[in-house]
């Protein structure tokens, strides 16, 4: 009969409600008694000493969540680094494998991430979202480049300059006017 051994993560250890079937970036922790168990609180054993540099791409697992302050990811599962809450659009939670684009390192090497991309290969995307919210409302939206910052990421998820940006060129190549309070698709575009 094989014998089959079992690892244990004391609630002490965890820093979030595991699921089934989930992954998550844990270490193995050895009490006083030579007792080896399974630990969440891994930031501590994650180095800044790497060579990623701005734009690079990057996969890692979010190993903690701050509502305040944005989702810790580690990179490879040996890299620290921080997805700020305005880079956050949707549900994520620990354990969460995401792909993104390193937005900044530090001094220190402290790395910062992006889930979008660098914003002139995102701004066809924002295009196309923007286009296909017009054709699914008639060809007007109640937003515009006076309306507030969080109405914007409500409603598309992204930033008012990537929103201005994005009708800028809309605007350019002829789909959209834009108005105090509204955008519409023009004649012949819908």
């Amino acid at each position: 009969m094989e014998d089959k051994k079992h690892i244990f993560m004391p609630f002490s250890e965890r820093t979030y409600k595991v699921m089934v079937d989930m992954t998550y970036p844990v270490t193995f922790k050895e009490d006083g008694d030579g007792y080896v168990f399974l630990s969440s609180k891994i930031r501590s054993l994650l180095s800044n000493d790497h060579s990623y540099e701005e734009n690079d791409e990057v996969s890692g697992r979010i190993y903690s969540i701050n509502k305040s302050i944005g989702a810790f990811v580690a990179i490879d599962n040996k890299y620290d680094s921080l997805l700020r809450i305005k880079e956050l659009g949707g549900v994520h939670v620990e354990g969460e494998l995401v792909h993104a684009r390193v937005k900044n390192v530090k001094a220190d090497g402290k790395i910062e991430l992006s889930l979008r991309q660098r914003s002139y290969l995102e701004m066809d995307n924002d295009c196309d979202i923007i286009l296909d919210s017009l054709y699914e409302n008639d060809g007007v939206l109640r937003l515009s480049d006076k309306s507030k910052p969080e109405t914007i990421y409500r409603y598309f998820a992204i930033s008012k300059s990537a929103f201005k940006r994005a009708i800028g060129r809309l605007y350019k190549d002829g789909y959209i006017n834009i108005y105090d309070d509204r955008i519409e698709l023009k004649e012949g575009k819908k």
